[in-house]
């Protein structure tokens, strides 16, 4: 089951954070998760425990990583990390802190335990996250999965730009040429190395606006994503009044049907061409329980096709909170031989679309 993420990995200024937090204002019921913040938070406990982040007593690290609890909460201005309860702001941003964070970045303990709370998130909600490895190490099974880029010279003039410096042309070379050699050095090294994923849709932006970059990732996971909307009536709850367990794997079909529409295909005609797509494997995860009138959001998509089986995703969310989650399997067949056969060549064309 591909995981509720929208990962966005590439080199230093290729827009990386801006096009997370566009984005995440775009989706309803998304998240940003910026996992530079999270470095700098847990530099920032640790220093206000006394601890220098370069050189921390293990133990009492240890003890902070056991304890730490962060989320990402929707402000106006975007999403807010909270630390424990406590909303730091303005504090991650000070130099000391940014420091820190590089130091504490480079331990093991604390990677790991910040990719353990990035996964939690993204379990209950739609994420979106950016990086250099978010695609390939920390959400090897996003949903969707872009690497952006731009040639040296765009990204040093924008980094001019944003810092409020003068973009001449030898400064700009200067620091064009810092950054090439910091992409070097970002994707040779050994530990989670700077690569794009082989699924992951690759974005040059050296001539787009911002807002045309958005525009394009947007399209991207529309064309992969069909949203069925669906306001819960009371015969489809128990004597509980939430919704009975069986009805999600009605509401799986239902919102195939829907499926097969936005890619210009019904059930009837699929039979029209000879085929039938029995299924032959239905699973469901249940997080969270759905009442009479709640509205759902029923999304999913073609998720794989291999031999003569298609796997669908099914997730059913209320504001964005995913209810559950599932999929089905589907062997394909020749209605006139009765034996299996490959997938319809247009749900291999939608896998194969970028």
């Amino acid at each position: 089951m591909s995981v509720n993420v929208i990962a966005i990995d590439g080199p230093a200024a290729s827009g990386k954070s801006t096009a997370a937090r566009e984005l995440a204002a775009a989706i309803p019921g998304a998240v940003c998760i910026n996992t530079g913040s999270m470095y700098r938070a847990v530099a920032w406990k640790a220093m206000r425990d006394g601890m220098d982040p370069a050189h921390p007593d293990r133990d009492r690290l240890n003890r902070l990583l056991e304890t730490i609890r962060m989320r990402f909460v929707s402000t106006p201005e975007g999403c807010e990390l909270e630390v424990d309860g406590e909303r730091p702001g303005n504090a991650l941003r000070t130099p000391e802190v940014s420091a820190g964070a590089s130091a504490i970045a480079t331990i093991p303990e604390v990677r790991r335990k910040l990719v353990e709370l990035q996964r939690a998130m993204a379990a209950e909600q739609m994420i979106v996250m950016e990086g250099r490895d978010i695609g390939t190490v920390v959400f090897p099974d996003a949903k969707y999965k872009f690497f952006l880029t731009a040639s040296p010279e765009v990204r040093a003039r924008r980094r001019l730009l944003q810092d409020g410096g003068n973009p001449d042309p030898a400064e700009v070379a200067r620091v064009a040429a810092e950054i090439a050699a910091r992409d070097k050095t970002d994707s040779t090294r050994a530990d989670s190395p700077l690569r794009r994923a082989e699924d992951a849709v690759l974005i040059d932006n050296s001539t787009f606006s911002r807002e045309e970059t958005i525009q394009r990732m947007l399209e991207r996971i529309q064309r992969k994503m069909t949203v069925m909307p669906y306001r819960v009536p009371y015969a489809d709850t128990d004597q509980m009044g939430v919704v009975y367990y069986a009805n999600y794997l009605v509401y799986f079909e239902r919102f195939r049907n829907e499926l097969l529409r936005d890619a210009g295909y019904t059930y009837r005609r699929l039979e029209e061409d000879g085929i039938a797509m029995p299924v032959i494997e239905a699973v469901c995860s249940y997080k969270a329980s759905a009442k009479y009138d709640d509205l759902l959001e029923i999304t999913g998509r073609f998720a794989e096709a291999k031999g003569v089986k298609v796997k669908i995703e099914c997730e059913v969310r209320r504001e964005g909170k995913i209810l559950v989650e599932g999929y089905t399997v589907h062997a394909c067949m020749d209605l006139k031989s009765g034996r299996p056969t490959r997938p319809p060549e247009f749900i291999r064309e939608l896998l194969l679309k970028p």
